[in-house]
């Protein structure tokens, strides 16, 4: 038995690694040929890009990496903010790092940041771009991490980083369509509760990378999404709310313990799984049709609705930057008429009314997770408001 045993394991195992060679060697192919559909294929198939030697070269390819000069502006205004998440950053990942090499990250992480904020100025920083900005530091050198990330900035995260987080809230409101198309008692009982979907949000803006602690989970995410449409972390976000169905409908009715279990990421995901299903429901729901069944119009010049045109026909900087000044009144939302879904209508309602009662505040919490952050949010008491600014502005966040 044991002998049997043996060889089914010895067998599956070279099959494992006859896999691995192929893909290794079609993703070779397609960097050879600069051919850069089937690279996104590839990204988005099982194991990603497999190990970081190869990811370096794949991440370059697809975000167009050029060695070129930028002209570098002064100061951002959003410095001091860069400075406190910086400071924040490199503690649940690498594991068992040195204090010496983890302050030699965070400076690497800063420059970075500032590189992309003063080569486009009218960015606008959000907490949570640092997350994603600390898996480039990883996994490139400081001058080619600032590249990518530009790229990163103009063609992917580009709707976070506008002069409001409107385009996100609405983002979010597509959650709530696809949870509710996908599985209608679930759907049921979140919303019953009164449960926003802001439990999202972080691992919408970060890519996930906030929120998980493998790095080597977070590195097939960002496969997946360097290789997707920006609304990937969407997604990718149904796929995991839909698959804790049970745990979820296992809660009381009850929105602080319902926001709680969906809030917190289990370590232990199984992202090959989760990341098919993702795929499958972009399949089904791609993103201008999800807008129009939800009756959320996300801006015509979004990443997401400019995807196909503005980057992956011809990323133009030019034009992104162009966006980037528009005021919102020019951006105009996509043409949803004829499709008004009441529920996500209300849903964006809510959200747009916690957020425009306290921008700062929102801001405070944006990567706060668990019942404290959901009575603080939804709170009218000025002076619990008052000491969790104080907390925020001077840098200490208990509950990240």
């Amino acid at each position: 038995m044991t002998r049997r045993r043996t060889k089914s394991a010895t067998k599956r195992h070279r099959k494992g690694a006859s896999a691995t060679s192929k893909k290794i060697a079609e993703i070779n192919d397609a960097l050879k040929e600069n051919d850069i559909a089937a690279l996104r294929h590839l990204g988005r198939t099982m194991g990603g890009f497999l190990n970081d030697s190869i990811r370096r070269k794949a991440w370059r390819a697809l975000l167009g990496y050029e060695n070129r000069q930028q002209s570098i502006h002064d100061k951002h205004k959003d410095e001091s903010q860069v400075a406190l998440d910086v400071a924040r950053s490199f503690n649940t990942f690498p594991k068992d790092i040195r204090p010496k090499t983890k302050n030699q990250l965070r400076s690497k992480l800063q420059s970075v940041i500032l590189h992309v904020l003063r080569a486009y100025p009218k960015l606008h920083y959000y907490q949570g771009f640092h997350d994603i900005a600390s898996v480039f530091a990883l996994v490139f050198n400081e001058k080619d991490a600032g590249i990518l990330m530009e790229n990163v900035a103009l063609f992917f995260v580009r709707d976070a980083m506008l002069e409001s987080l409107d385009p996100i809230l609405r983002q979010l409101t597509l959650m709530d369509t696809l949870i509710q198309k996908e599985d209608p008692e679930l759907h049921e009982h979140i919303t019953g509760a009164g449960v926003l979907p802001y439990y999202c949000l972080s691992w919408v803006i970060t890519w996930f990378s906030h929120d998980l602690d493998d790095v080597n989970k977070i590195l097939r995410l960002f496969d997946l999404f360097l290789c997707s449409n920006p609304l990937m972390p969407l997604y990718l976000s149904a796929a995991l709310v839909l698959s804790r169905r049970k745990q979820v409908l296992m809660e009381e009715c009850d929105p602080s313990m319902i926001h709680t279990t969906l809030s917190k990421v289990p370590q232990d995901i199984p992202i090959e799984h989760l990341i098919q299903w993702a795929i499958k429901l972009e399949t089904a729901y791609p993103p201008k049709s999800l807008q129009r069944e939800s009756g959320i119009g996300l801006d015509q010049v979004s990443a997401i609705n400019t995807y196909e045109d503005l980057w992956l026909m011809e990323a133009s900087r030019e034009q992104a930057c162009n966006i980037i000044a528009m005021s919102p009144e020019e951006r105009l939302p996509m043409d949803t008429s004829g499709m008004h879904d009441s529920s996500a209508q209300k849903i964006l309602g809510r959200l747009r009314a916690i957020y425009h009662r306290d921008t700062a505040m929102w801001s405070v919490l944006l990567l706060s997770t668990g019942v404290v952050a959901l009575a603080i949010i939804t709170s009218n008491t000025d002076a619990i408001r008052e000491w969790w600014m104080t907390l925020g502005s001077a840098g200490h966040f208990p509950l990240l």
